[in-house]
C-alpha cells in the first residue's frame, strides 16, 4: 500500500529513518502507552532524540503548561496523538503559539507502535478493512463512530460521484466541513446542504426535526425535552399537546399506517426512544440529538416539577398499575402532586367513557397526562381525544401536556425488567426485551429490525426518498 500514508506506519518509518539532528516531542496516550513507546522507540533507533512528553490526560487548565513545556525544549517535531478530532482541534488552536517546525496528529500510532494495541492485518488495511478490525477490537467505544460516520461518508461520496458525472466531472462540495462546522441545533440551520429534504425547520416553538423514514424526530436530548415538556405545560396561549416517544416500533408501523404517521408528525415533540432514531438523527447533521427514553423522561419530567405545583394523572397499564405507579413516584419525589390514576379497559373507549373521562380530566386539570397503552394505540389515543376535544385545557390557567410512555408503567413499578445500561446505550435493549417476551416480541423484532434496516439503507444511500408530511 504504497500510496496510503497511514499514521502508525508514518511513525513507524519515521523512527527507522529520521534524521539524526531532529528532535522530538510525543504528547498523547496514556502514561503506560507513552513509557513503553518510548522504550520502543529507543530499542528500535538509539539516535532517535526525544527531548520531552506528556501524556494526554490534562485538562484546559494545563494547557498553558504543556505549551511552556514544549516551547522550552524547542523540539523539530511535535507528535501528537489526541485521538480525532481532539487532536486536530489542538493543533489548530496552538499552531501559532509553539515553535515547533512541524506538528503531526497520529492519533492510534501512538499505541500500534508502543504495543498496547494491536493493528489490523495487512490484508484487512489493503481491503480497506481497517475499521472493521479496531469495531472488533473496541466495539463499546467505536460502535457509534462507524455506524454513523461509514454511512454518512458512502451516502455522500455516493452522492457526489453520480452529481460530478452529471456536470461534466465538476467538483461539488454541498454541505461537509461548512454545514457540520456551522450546525449548532438552530432552525436557522436546518434548510442548508444535501439532506435538507431528511431535515424540518422548526419555529421557535417546535423542536427541529430528522426524517426516519417519513416520521420527524424531534432532534432533542434528555434535558431539552424535560424542559420542553415543562414548558409546554406552562404556555397559557397555546393549545393541548401530546408527546409520542418513538423508536424502531413505531417508526416501522407507520410504515404500514399512514395515520400513524400523521399522528406522529403533528406531535408537540417525537422524541428519538431507540438509539436507532439517534444514529440516523446524526447523520442527518443533528450532532446535539441524543436518546430520549419514556421511563426517563417520565422520571426527569417528575423530578423537575415536584415541588412547583404541577399536577401530574396517571391512565394506562394493567389493572392497579398506575395507582401504584402514582403511589411510588409520590415516594421517589417529594413534593410530586398526582392528581388522578386510572386504567382503562382493553379497547377503546365508548362514547360515555370518553365523556367521563374527559370530565375528570377537566376537575383534576393536571398538567401532565401519562399515558400507557403501547405503541401504537397510545399515540391514536392522544391525537384522536385532542382532536375530538380541541378545546381541552383552554380554559385552563395551564395547558394539558399528554406522553406516551407505553412500558415505564411497568417498568418504573416493578413488573417488568429494564435492560442494563450498556445494551441501551448500544442499541441492545430490543435483544433484551425480546430475551425477556420472546413469545410477544419475536415477530416484532424478527420483521421491523431487518426491514428497518434495509429501508434506512435506502434512505441513506439516496436510492429512496421518504418526505416528511404532517
Amino acid at each position: 500500500m504504497k500510496d496510503r500514508v497511514y499514521g502508525p506506519n508514518f511513525l513507524s518509518h519515521m523512527i527507522e529513518n529520521t534524521p539524526e539532528h531532529l528532535t522530538h516531542y510525543f504528547l498523547g496516550g496514556s502514561q503506560e502507552c507513552l513509557d513503553r513507546l518510548l522504550e520502543n522507540i529507543h530499542r528500535r533507533n538509539p539516535a532517535f532524540k526525544v527531548v520531552g512528553s506528556r501524556n494526554g490526560y490534562f485538562g484546559a487548565s494545563e494547557e498553558s503548561d504543556i505549551l511552556s513545556d514544549i516551547n522550552a525544549v524547542n523540539p523539530d517535531v511535535v507528535w501528537v496523538g489526541l485521538g480525532t478530532p481532539k487532536q486536530q482541534d489542538w493543533i489548530n488552536r496552538f499552531k501559532s503559539e509553539l515553535k515547533a517546525k512541524a506538528l503531526l496528529a497520529v492519533g492510534f500510532a501512538f499505541d500500534v507502535n508502543a504495543g498496547t494495541k494491536k493493528d489490523a492485518p495487512d490484508w484487512m488495511q489493503r481491503a480497506g478493512l481497517t475499521w472493521f478490525y479496531r469495531l472488533t477490537q473496541e466495539p463499546s467505544r467505536l460502535w457509534e463512530r462507524y455506524l454513523v460516520f461509514n454511512s454518512m461518508f458512502v451516502q455522500r461520496l455516493g452522492k457526489q460521484v453520480f452529481q460530478d458525472g452529471l456536470n461534466g466531472c465538476q467538483t461539488i462540495v454541498e454541505e461537509s466541513d461548512e454545514t457540520l462546522a456551522n450546525f449548532d441545533g438552530k432552525s436557522e440551520q436546518l434548510e442548508v446542504g444535501a439532506h435538507s429534504s431528511n431535515r424540518r425547520a422548526a419555529s421557535p416553538q417546535i423542536k427541529p426535526r430528522s426524517n426516519v423514514l417519513g416520521v420527524g424526530i424531534s432532534a432533542i436530548n434528555l434535558d431539552e425535552a424535560i424542559q420542553t415538556v415543562i414548558d409546554g405545560a406552562l404556555d397559557q396561549e397555546g393549545d393541548g399537546k401530546y408527546v409520542t416517544v418513538t423508536g424502531v416500533h413505531g417508526v416501522m408501523e407507520s410504515q404500514r399506517d399512514p395515520y400513524l404517521r400523521e399522528v406522529h408528525n403533528s406531535s408537540f415533540l417525537s422524541t428519538p426512544d431507540g438509539m436507532p432514531m439517534v444514529w440516523v438523527g446524526r447523520w442527518n447533521g443533528f450532532t446535539q440529538i441524543a436518546r430520549v427514553y419514556g421511563p426517563d423522561l417520565m422520571l426527569g419530567v417528575v423530578e423537575k416539577s415536584a415541588g412547583q405545583g404541577l399536577k401530574h394523572y396517571f391512565f394506562g397499564g394493567k389493572e392497579g398499575i398506575a395507582q401504584e405507579l402514582s403511589i411510588r413516584l409520590q415516594r421517589w419525589y417529594p413534593g410530586m402532586k398526582a392528581v388522578g390514576a386510572s386504567t382503562p379497559p382493553f379497547r377503546e373507549l365508548n362514547e360515555d367513557e370518553l365523556s367521563a373521562f374527559v370530565a375528570e380530566l377537566n376537575k383534576a386539570r393536571p398538567h401532565f397526562l401519562w399515558v400507557g397503552l403501547s405503541t401504537p394505540k397510545q399515540e391514536k389515543f392522544m391525537f384522536e381525544l385532542l382532536r375530538k376535544y380541541p378545546n381541552l385545557s383552554k380554559d385552563w390557567p395551564h395547558r394539558l401536556v399528554m406522553l406516551g410512555v407505553g412500558a415505564a408503567f411497568d417498568f418504573h413499578t416493578g413488573h417488568l425488567t429494564q435492560a442494563p445500561k450498556w445494551m441501551q446505550k448500544n442499541g441492545l435493549e430490543w435483544f433484551f426485551r425480546l430475551l425477556m417476551e420472546p413469545r410477544r416480541l419475536f415477530r416484532r423484532y424478527s420483521i421491523n429490525n431487518s426491514t428497518f434496516i434495509w429501508r434506512i439503507f435506502q434512505q441513506m444511500t439516496g436510492i429512496k426518498n421518504y418526505r416528511l408530511n404532517s
